[in-house]
Parts: C-alpha cells; structure tokens; sequence
C-alpha cells in the first residue's frame, strides 16, 4: 500500500498503468492495483528476486509516498497469469458491501505493527476483488 504522491488524475493513472504493465511483462510480474480512499493497494506476484526488484523500484518512484507492506506469501500458481496489471478504482460502496461499513482508516495501518495489519479489512477488499477477477 502507498499513499499517491500528488493526487493522480485519471490520465496519470492511465499513464502509471501504461508503463508498468510494460516493465511486468519485460520481468515476467502481474497482479492488480487497486486505487482505494486515495491510497494504492497493490497484488504482485512473479519471481521473488524480480518482485524484491519491483519493490525497490516503487519505494522510489516519486509518485509514492509511505510505502507500506501489508502481506506476503508463496503461492503455486499465479492468480493473474493473464494481466500484467489489472487495475480497479474500488467507489466506497463497494467497500461497503464486501465489508459492511464505507471508512477503512487507512492512515491508521502505517502505525500499526504487522500482525495487527495482516488482518485490516482492507486486504478483505483486495481479496475480493483478487478473487473476482481471477
């Protein structure tokens, strides 16, 4: 998850996409992005050593800002093997209807410890929408 930068407009977003679904395909990385309350939530999956790689890269990228991971894992086989990014502006009533209520406190995960993250319902409504597209 990362705060945007400066708010992104919906060419800039279409800008972002553009570029990194060309980089994912060139490193063999897909998975989704989601733009949630302003902030990203992003699901990548590909070789570990190219996602250290592609993680790297974001937490530079200036359109970042407070990087934060919110869960990892191994999996054996891609949830995403067709989209080198699959992006999705998730509206708050979505929200609502996956989890029960609209306000998710997202600035409230960058200070909270990882176990205590690992089980914010923002990554109920990632894991929906993974699901959903897959």
């Amino acid at each position: 998850m990362s705060n945007q930068a400066n708010v992104l407009n919906e060419k800039d977003v279409e800008d972002l996409l553009y570029q990194v679904r060309e980089k994912n395909r060139k490193l063999a990385i897909t998975g989704l992005l989601l733009l949630i309350q302003g902030k990203f939530i992003q699901y990548i999956e590909g070789p570990p050593e190219e996602i250290d790689k592609v993680y790297i890269k974001i937490k530079k990228d200036p359109r970042h800002s407070d990087l934060l991971l919110l869960d990892k894992g191994v999996l054996e086989d891609r949830l995403f093997s067709d989209w080198s990014m699959a992006y999705r502006k998730i509206k708050d009533s979505e929200i609502e209807n996956i989890i029960g209520f609209k306000d998710l406190e997202l600035d409230k995960l960058f200070f909270q410890d990882e176990e205590t993250r690992s089980k914010h319902p923002v990554l109920k409504v990632l894991y929906n929408f993974i699901r959903n597209l897959t």
